[in-house]
C-alpha cells in the first residue's frame, strides 16, 4: 500500500541531507461534513491539499452525556466516533472534495465536528523557532502532525499549550442574587444569570443548558450564582472543584462551585484521541469574575530519531486568569503528546501540565478556581524510550490572595487537577486498505445436499441483507445457514460503515439426494467368503479393509474371520451418505467321536459322537442308525465313517475315521462261546469281570474313553477281575478284553 511506503517507520533509511527548518503553524485544517460512496470526503476548503499528502481525520466531538439536572449532568453516557482518527492519503482533489487512498477504517459522525489535518512529511528537519498549531475555533485546529523519516531536531520547543477546548467564557451577571438565595442546579442558559459557562469538552450542548456547575464530558462546570468558582477541564484524570463563596453577612452564598471534568475513555482499545478540556468559568456579578482557561492540544510526532537538545514539547492546559471580587475559572487541562519514534539522540521534556486555577482578590471571600488535570503521553513502544521525561502534574487550586480578607490563603474548598497518565503500546491508526467500489464479496459457488445445509459467507461490510431469504435462518448475516431446497442464486447486499453499498452472489446448487443400500445384515457358520453389494451413488469406501478385496467398488468380495460391521459411505459428488452390514462369524460345533481302530473280522464296534445337537453318519447303508449319537454293531468290512454335527446355529461341522476290518488266525485264549460275566454296567465303583472257564494263558485287559485314549490296562490270569472306576470321569467307554471282544461301559459318577 502506497501509506506504507510513504509514512512507514519501521526501517528508516538516513541520508546525509539538509535539514528542513520549521517553525510557526505547518498544518492546514478543513472541517469535514460528509463521506461520499466514492471514498471521498467533503470539504469546506479543499485548496491546501494535494494527490499523495498524508492527511489525518480526526471526530473531535459527539459524545452523549447525561443532561438531566443533577449531580451526573456531563457524565459521557456513549462516545460514538468522538475521538476516532486515522492517517490516510489523498487520491485525488476536486471543489470541495478530497478522494481518499484507502477505506476509512472508522465510521464518522460528520455532525460532530470532524477535521483534516494536512500532515507534513519531512526526510529530516529542524525546528529552528516555536512550532505550534491552530488554535481549536470550536470546528478546526487544535493539532500539529508530522512525519520526519530522518532525524527531528529540537532548537526550539513544540508548544500547543492552551490550543485545545476552550475554556468558558466571562460573562457579567449584575443582577444575581436578587432576593439573597443562591441557586445550586448543575445546568442552566448562559444568559440566566443563574451560572456560569461551562469549559468545552468532547460533548455539546445547547446555550440553553451550557451554563451552571455541571461539568461538561471532561469541560469543567461554571461557578454558580452567587460567585462560586469554576471547576478544572479534565483529560489524563479528574479536573479539580471550584471553589465557593463563603457567605458572611452582608453578602449572598456562593455554594453551587463548578465541578470538575469527567475523563474521557483511553483505552488502546478504543484507541481515540481528544483534546484537553477547558476549565469552567467563574461566576460573576461585578465584571471581574475570570474565564476558564483553555485545554492543551494534539500534538503527533512520527519520527525515525529526535535529538532533544534538551527542548520541550509543550501540550499544557491553560490557567484562569485572577478574579477581583468575584468567582474565578477553572484552569484548562494538559492536551495529548502521541509519540512514534524509533529513538533518541538527545533528551527533551514532555510537558502535559494542567492549567491553575484562578485566584480571588478581594475581602469577600469569593470562590477560586479549580486546577486542571494533567494530559495525556501516548507512545507506541512498549516502554518510554531513554532520555525522554514527562511531567504531567494537574494544576494549583486558586487562593483568595487579599490579606485582609478572612479567607487569605484559602481555596475555599477548590481542588486541585489530578496528574495526567502515560500510555504504552499505542496503536497508531494507519489505514492501509487500498479503495475499491467492488468491495463485497460473498462465498463461491457451492453445491448443497438436498435436505441439508450449509454457511454462507459475506464480507467488506458493516450490516447485509439476502436475497431472496427463502432457506436462510437470517438474511441479515453475514454468515446465515442455508438450507435450500431447490438451486438458487442469493444475491447479498453490503452496507458500509459510512453507508455505501455492493452487492455480491453466490449460486447454491441442490444436489438430489441419496438412499445408501448396503445389502441385508448376514451370518456365515465360522470364517469364509461373504459376498457385498451396494447401490445408489457413484462412489463407494467399506471399512474397515480387513479382508475386503477391494474397498472403492460396490461389491467387493470379503473374507470374514470374526464378527465385525462393515461401512460402506456413497457419494454422488455432492451427497455422501452410509450405511452398514452386520456379518456375524458363527462358532462351529467340536465334534468328539471315534478315532481310527482295527477289528477282527465279527467283532462289535461301538460308535459315538458329542458336541453337536443333530448328526448325520456316512455312508448311511454302514450303520444301523444314521441320526444316533451312540450305537453298537458288527462292522461286515473296513469302512470310513463320516459323522457330520449340527448345532443350535444350524452349524455344521464334520470327522471322519477308518474301522478296519481284519480274519484273524490266532487262538482266543478262552472259548468264545463261554462269556465272561461283566457287572455291574453302568458302574460307579468297581467293574467286575468274572470268565466261566479258567484262563489258560495270561489275558490282556484295557479300558478306553469315548475318545479312544486307554485309561486303563492290565493283564490278568484270574477268573475274576475287577477294575476300580471311580477315578474316572462318568461317561461312555469300551473294555476291550484280548484282542477279539469290545464291550460298551457306562461309568457314572
Amino acid at each position: 500500500m502506497r501509506i506504507l511506503t510513504t509514512i512507514s517507520l519501521i526501517c528508516f533509511a538516513i541520508f546525509a541531507v539538509a535539514q528542513t527548518e520549521i517553525s510557526g503553524i505547518i498544518n492546514d485544517y478543513t472541517s469535514v461534513s460528509e463521506y461520499t460512496c466514492e471514498n471521498a470526503i467533503l470539504v469546506d476548503d479543499e485548496s491546501a491539499f494535494s494527490p499523495g499528502d498524508i492527511i489525518l481525520i480526526v471526530q473531535m466531538k459527539g459524545a452523549e452525556i447525561e443532561t438531566s439536572n443533577s449531580s451526573s449532568f456531563g457524565d459521557i453516557l456513549s462516545y460514538g466516533s468522538t475521538g476516532k482518527y486515522e492517517l490516510n492519503e489523498v487520491l485525488s482533489v476536486a471543489p470541495g472534495e478530497i478522494q481518499l487512498l484507502n477505506v476509512l477504517e472508522n465510521d464518522y459522525n460528520y455532525s460532530g465536528l470532524v477535521q483534516a489535518v494536512r500532515v507534513p512529511v519531512y526526510e529530516s528537519a529542524i525546528v529552528t523557532d516555536t512550532l505550534t498549531c491552530a488554535s481549536w475555533n470550536g470546528s478546526t485546529g487544535g493539532i500539529l502532525a508530522m512525519v520526519v523519516e530522518g532525524t527531528l531536531t529540537f532548537e526550539a520547543w513544540i508548544d500547543v499549550s492552551g490550543k485545545g477546548f476552550n475554556g468558558g467564557e466571562q460573562n457579567n451577571y449584575p443582577d444575581s442574587c436578587p432576593i439573597g438565595l443562591s441557586w445550586n442546579g448543575y445546568r442552566t442558559s448562559t444568559t440566566s444569570g443563574n451560572g456560569a459557562t461551562k469549559g468545552e469538552g468532547i460533548a455539546s450542548v445547547g446555550d440553553s443548558q451550557r451554563a451552571g456547575r455541571g461539568k461538561l464530558a471532561n469541560g469543567g462546570g461554571g461557578g454558580n450564582d452567587h460567585n462560586a468558582g469554576g471547576g478544572g477541564g479534565s483529560l489524563g484524570a479528574e479536573g479539580g472543584t471550584g471553589g465557593e463563596r463563603i457567605e458572611s453577612y452582608f453578602s449572598c452564598p456562593g455554594p453551587g462551585k463548578g465541578q470538575g471534568g469527567a475523563v474521557p475513555d483511553h483505552s488502546n482499545i478504543e484507541n481515540r484521541i481528544y483534546l484537553g478540556g477547558g476549565g469552567g468559568c467563574g461566576h460573576g456579578n461585578n465584571g471581574n469574575g475570570s474565564a476558564g482557561g483553555n485545554g492543551g492540544g494534539i500534538a503527533l510526532i512520527r519520527a525515525n530519531i529526535i535529538d532533544g537538545n534538551g527542548m520541550t514539547i509543550a501540550a499544557d492546559g491553560l490557567s484562569s486568569a485572577d478574579a477581583n471580587g468575584d468567582g474565578a475559572g477553572g484552569g484548562g487541562s494538559g492536551g495529548s503528546v502521541l509519540l512514534d519514534i524509533a529513538s533518541v539522540d538527545d533528551e527533551f521534556q514532555i510537558s502535559l501540565t494542567g492549567g491553575d486555577g484562578g485566584n480571588v482578590f478581594g475581602i469577600a471571600c469569593t470562590g477560586p478556581g479549580g486546577g486542571g488535570s494533567g494530559g495525556v503521553l501516548r507512545h507506541t513502544t512498549p516502554s518510554l524510550p531513554m532520555g525522554i521525561f514527562v511531567d504531567a502534574s494537574g494544576g494549583n487550586a486558586g487562593t483568595t490572595l487579599t490579606e485582609a480578607s478572612d479567607c487569605f490563603e484559602d481555596s475555599n474548598g477548590a481542588g486541585n487537577g489530578a496528574g495526567g497518565i502515560v500510555i504504552e503500546d499505542f496503536p497508531l491508526l494507519i489505514a492501509d486498505t487500498e479503495w475499491s467500489s467492488d468491495f463485497a464479496s460473498a462465498t463461491s459457488d457451492t453445491s448443497l445436499c438436498e435436505g441439508s445445509s450449509i454457511t454462507l459467507t459475506a464480507s467488506g461490510g458493516l450490516t447485509y441483507s439476502w436475497s431472496p431469504d427463502t432457506g436462510l435462518d437470517d438474511a441479515t448475516s453475514d454468515s446465515p445457514v442455508c438450507s435450500a431446497l431447490e438451486t438458487t442464486t442469493y444475491t447479498v447486499t453490503a452496507t458500509s460503515a459510512a453507508g455505501c453499498t455492493d452487492t455480491a452472489s453466490v449460486t447454491v446448487n441442490v444436489a438430489e439426494a441419496i438412499e445408501a443400500i448396503a445389502g441385508p445384515d448376514t451370518s456365515i457358520c465360522g470364517p469364509g467368503q461373504v459376498f457385498f453389494f451396494a447401490e445408489g451413488g457413484s462412489t463407494y469406501n467399506w471399512t474397515p479393509d480387513d479382508g475386503v478385496s477391494d474397498t472403492e467398488i460396490a461389491d467387493p468380495i470379503v473374507f470374514v474371520t470374526t464378527t465385525t460391521d462393515y461401512v460402506v459411505t456413497i457419494g454422488n459428488g455432492v451427497c455422501s451418505v452410509t450405511d452398514t452390514v452386520s456379518v456375524e462369524v458363527l462358532d462351529l460345533p467340536e465334534l468328539t467321536t471315534n478315532s481310527d481302530t482295527t477289528l477282527c473280522a465279527g467283532q462289535p464296534i461301538i460308535l459315538s459322537v458329542s458336541g453337536a445337537s443333530a448328526y448325520s453318519w456316512e455312508p448311511a447303508a454302514a450303520v444301523p442308525c444314521v441320526d444316533c449319537s451312540f450305537m453298537e454293531f458288527i462292522p461286515g468290512s473296513t469302512t470310513t465313517y463320516t459323522v457330520i454335527g449340527t448345532n443350535a446355529d444350524n452349524c455344521s461341522n464334520s470327522a471322519s475315521f477308518t474301522v478296519t476290518v481284519e480274519v484273524c488266525n490266532d487262538i482266543e485264549q478262552y472259548n468264545l462261546n463261554s462269556l465272561p460275566l461283566i457287572y455291574p454296567n453302568p458302574v460307579s465303583k468297581q467293574l467286575q469281570i468274572e470268565f466261566t472257564e479258567t484262563i489258560g494263558s495270561p489275558l490282556q485287559i484295557e479300558l478306553y474313553n469315548i475318545k479312544g485314549n486307554l485309561v486303563y490296562s492290565s493283564v490278568t490270569s484270574n477268573r475274576i477281575h475287577i477294575i476300580d472306576v471311580q477315578e474316572f470321569s462318568g461317561g461312555e467307554y469300551i473294555l476291550r478284553i484280548g484282542s477279539g471282544m469290545q464291550v460298551p461301559i457306562m461309568v457314572i459318577e
